[in-house]
């Protein structure tokens, strides 16, 4: 009976000495992929953010190559599908043109070094385009109010998020921020009468203007702007089966949706395992830009969906 007890006791010591050392192992294997990944993923974002200066320069330099060579197309490019669209009044200005075009946007291509991209032409509907002569010359009077009102305020140091109108004459300023100076009435006026004698004197124009303070969403929206560009930009490049993004900060916690092209769970599939990486990959992209831009930490979940949008986890 001592035998078997001693027998016994050293069984439990041997298993229990295996589980702390299997215990051990996991644990040092998942911080080293953990700390692979954040490398992986550093290293990712760099390419990226150097990609994106290259289309920037790429960009600017075609846009303004056509005007110079008097093509009136607009461009637009979608990183995210890499893809160039040019955007032209009517299809036969895009058949007689198309050939100058290309040639300008593959030269600008070669000349700056952004590549592997496609392209596209998009006809506008002409009835969109056509305006009369008085839209047209009240688009250019507000068009001129904003810029004499977004020059001032960049000279008294003030940061805005939009500038609109309304059919009252009535200009609204939302600031950026929490800005205090909206709780001082007096700088406030003092800002409005600036503003009004700058419109009066560079357009003869005549509206107030009124001032408003950005929300507590809009400030927690923006500031997460930055994420949600490097979760699509990353998981794009990283997952084949990505294809799409959305968000939500109501109800919370913030919803971090990922779409996907998988299928539904099966025994035949691995949508479980492709949703963890997904998921992993997501969680890391937030932890390190959040750290990166000194953003606040807030409860949120990751959601991923199959290609007929149903929740996979």
């Amino acid at each position: 009976m001592k035998k078997v007890l001693i027998g016994f006791s050293l069984l439990l010591l041997i298993i229990t000495i295996s589980f702390v050392l299997l215990s051990k192992n996991s644990n040092d294997s998942t911080a080293v992929n953990a700390e692979e990944l954040e490398k992986a993923l550093s290293k990712s974002m760099k390419e990226t953010e150097k990609e994106k200066e290259l289309l920037d320069k790429f960009f600017s330099e075609t846009a303004h190559e056509l005007h110079n060579k008097g093509l009136q197309v607009g461009l637009s490019f979608s990183f995210e599908e890499r893809s160039l669209t040019v955007q032209a009044q009517d299809q036969t200005y895009i058949d007689v043109n198309r050939s100058s075009i290309e040639k300008i946007i593959h030269n600008k291509s070669k000349e700056t070094g952004f590549k592997d991209f496609k392209l596209d032409f998009l006809t506008l509907d002409s009835r969109v385009l056509a305006v009369s002569e008085d839209e047209e010359q009240i688009r250019k009077s507000t068009m001129k109010v904003y810029e004499e009102i977004s020059a001032l305020l960049e000279e008294k140091g003030y940061h805005y998020n939009s500038l609109s109108t309304n059919m009252d004459n009535e200009i609204i300023i939302e600031l950026q921020g929490n800005n205090a100076d909206l709780e001082n009435s007096e700088k406030i006026e003092a800002l409005e009468k600036l503003i009004d004698e700058r419109i009066l004197s560079k357009t003869d124009l005549n509206f107030t203007v009124n001032f408003k303070r950005q929300s507590e969403n809009a400030i927690r929206d923006q500031e997460w702007q930055p994420i949600f560009t490097a979760i699509i930009d990353e998981t794009n490049k990283k997952f084949e089966e990505y294809r799409g993004f959305g968000y939500s900060f109501h109800p919370a916690p913030l919803q971090i949706i990922i779409k996907t092209e998988l299928d539904s769970p099966s025994w035949f599939s691995n949508s479980d395992e492709k949703v963890n990486q997904i998921t992993e990959y997501v969680e890391k992209i937030i932890e390190m830009k959040r750290n990166e831009l000194s953003i606040e930490e807030i409860p949120y979940k990751i959601i991923v969906r199959d290609k007929n949008n149903k929740k996979l986890n």
